[in-house]
């Protein structure tokens, strides 16, 4: 009897999610998910019912864990500067891990693996510049943007550099680029979210995206800030335990690293080459190509730049920097190993690569962690979806309507129109996501080297050179990123470099002739660089005013929040500031 009643649940296992969202087409990636789910359920057949829900209780546990956050987190933040950048008092751990989980993304358990799974251990070179460029993200740009954006009173991008060169222009251009190339890259989050989600349920790719997309968006809008970055310390916790444990889990399966070496040679030696199977990075310069790329981009992404806005103080970016260094260091080349490891275990002939990471779980690892790695796999497209979404926000609320709007437009107005056009935003990148132009490593690379071009060199030269000029930003802006996009779709590239090169030695040379042929800065602009350029922190009587032109915005959180700012707060939000 009870051998019955343990193969009626399987049974019943399988046929739900069959039952709810139809069957999975012939051929399709559903079908290969969905064997390997039979195989994994298989494993344990003397647990039944244990091992199907070991998964799926491990992974609402996380789930309810994400949305005890939100809800603590809501009554944390009481004012504008609250929701927008968390009041400006996250410590180092905290910062670190939103910085890593915002960059790493649903890249880390589609994409990368998906590129490993191709390429052998070529891809290493993408990793090799992931620890450097995420701890130099904190050790060159963050303590000085950090105490640059407190100076000028800025709490986004676009209006650093509307304060930083006394341009409005400069708010309107990068504003505009910030919701194109978020939009196109939370294209590539839903795409994760479907290939992952329907894998850990079952489901179809359609599915997938909706539970993700549906999760982010309560969390985010429950709790602004605060609650992206501190549901972002535990994902990234789960993201690093959980892709430990595959790695060596799945390694020894196999025999180790020689047996790897060995049976990867066996399906192609070029696998175990650095110029990887279509010598795609043969040659010096092709092969630092992802290296500059990755370390570039890690100093121009919007929703990575906030997170050096919201630390508790300048010195925070040295001891977050030792932090991301570490872990980064641990973590990337275990994610895109996992793809090789994946072409051993599951062998040829995937219907998609970037699902070889998810279903090398189903395959090795025991339910309950099974389920813990889904977590994991959510939560790492969750945690830059979340920051895009916020960001996304902040842009139109705070850059665009609240900032050129003056008093025309009522404030529950613009609040009204903001989430209106987050939603058509959102609605428009889901569409595209449903029947994706490209794999997630394509739409991923892309994005990050426009971010690269158009905010990595002007935060880099607006910090370091004051030279600097309003019309050499936004000439570096505009050209850098018509000539990669033109590169990319010429598919230019000069000794096999990627399009990219090009953009930045446009961007570059742009920024400074332009701005050496340009008035110089002067008066109060040099005074803030010389003030930013200087140890220690900001200056009390300079920071009392910097938070009093927040404070001038704060009445927009009001009618974002229904009415419910603590006016006590808002109140003594200068005073601690001058404190």
């Amino acid at each position: 009897m009870g051998t019955v009643c343990r193969t009626n649940f399987r049974a019943a296992a399988y046929l739900f999610p069959v039952f709810l969202y139809g069957k999975e087409r012939e051929g399709s990636p559903a079908r290969q998910v969905a064997a390997s789910r039979r195989a994994f359920f298989t494993n344990y057949s003397d647990e039944g019912e244990f091992a199907v829900n070991l998964v799926f209780v491990s992974f609402f546990l996380y789930l309810a864990v994400i949305f005890a956050i939100g809800v603590v987190t809501m009554r944390m933040g009481r004012t504008y500067e609250d929701f927008l950048i968390g009041g400006r008092r996250i410590g180092p751990w905290v910062s670190s891990f939103a910085l890593i989980t915002s960059y790493m993304s649903g890249y880390t358990y589609t994409a990368a693996p998906g590129l490993g799974y191709t390429g052998g251990y070529s891809v290493l070179w993408w990793a090799t510049g992931d620890a450097p460029g995420n701890a130099l993200s904190f050790g060159i740009l963050g303590r000085r943007i950090r105490k640059y954006s407190e100076l000028l009173g800025a709490i986004t991008l676009p209006e650093y550099y509307e304060k930083r060169f006394n341009s409005p222009a400069l708010r309107v251009i990068s504003a505009a680029i910030i919701l194109l190339t978020v939009s196109m890259h939370l294209v590539a989050q839903w795409t994760a979210s479907g290939k992952l989600l329907s894998v850990v349920f079952g489901t179809e790719y359609f599915t997938g995206m909706v539970i993700g997309c549906a999760v982010v968006l309560i969390y985010t809008i429950m709790g602004g800030y605060l609650a992206v970055v501190y549901t972002d310390f535990v994902q990234g916790l789960l993201m690093f335990f959980g892709t430990q444990m595959l790695f060596w889990v799945a390694l020894g399966r196999i025999g180790g690293f020689a047996a790897l070496n060995d049976k990867l040679g066996a399906i192609n030696p070029a696998l175990v080459t650095p110029w990887g199977p279509d010598m795609a990075y043969y040659g010096l310069l092709a092969a630092a190509t992802p290296v500059i790329l990755i370390v570039m981009g890690s100093f121009g992404m919007p929703h990575i730049t906030i997170k050096h806005f919201s630390m508790k103080n300048p010195d925070t970016a040295r001891q977050a920097m030792l932090i991301t260094g570490v872990f980064v260091v641990l973590f990337s080349f275990v994610y895109y190993m996992t793809g090789g490891l994946a072409r051993v275990i599951l062998g040829e002939n995937l219907a998609d690569v970037e699902q070889a990471g998810v279903m090398l779980w189903f395959k090795v690892l025991p339910p309950f962690w099974a389920g813990f790695l889904s977590s994991a796999a959510v939560a790492s497209l969750m945690s830059t979806a979340d920051s895009f979404l916020l960001l996304l926000v902040s842009t139109i609320a705070h850059d665009l309507l609240n900032r050129f709007s003056k008093n025309e437009i009522p404030e529950k107005k613009r609040i009204a129109i903001a989430r209106a056009l987050v939603l058509i935003v959102a609605c428009v990148s889901f569409a595209v996501a449903m029947n994706p132009p490209a794999l997630v490593f394509t739409i991923v690379i892309f994005v990050f080297g426009g971010m690269a071009l158009a905010f990595g060199v002007p935060n880099l030269f607006s910090i370091f050179w004051k030279r600097t000029t309003a019309a050499g930003v936004g000439a570096c802006m505009i050209s850098s990123l018509v000539v990669y996009t033109g590169a990319t779709a010429a598919k230019f590239s000069p000794w096999g470099l990627h399009p990219f090169i090009s953009g930045l030695i446009v961007a570059v040379a742009v920024l400074v002739l332009v701005s050496l042929a340009t008035e110089p800065p002067k008066g109060r602009a040099l005074e803030m660089f010389d003030y930013a350029a200087a140890y220690g922190d900001v200056p009390r009587s300079v920071a009392a005013g910097a938070s009093a032109s927040v404070r001038a915005e704060a009445s927009l959180a009001e009618a974002e929040l229904g009415n419910g700012v603590d006016h006590k707060v808002l109140a003594g939000s200068g005073a601690a500031a001058a404190c």
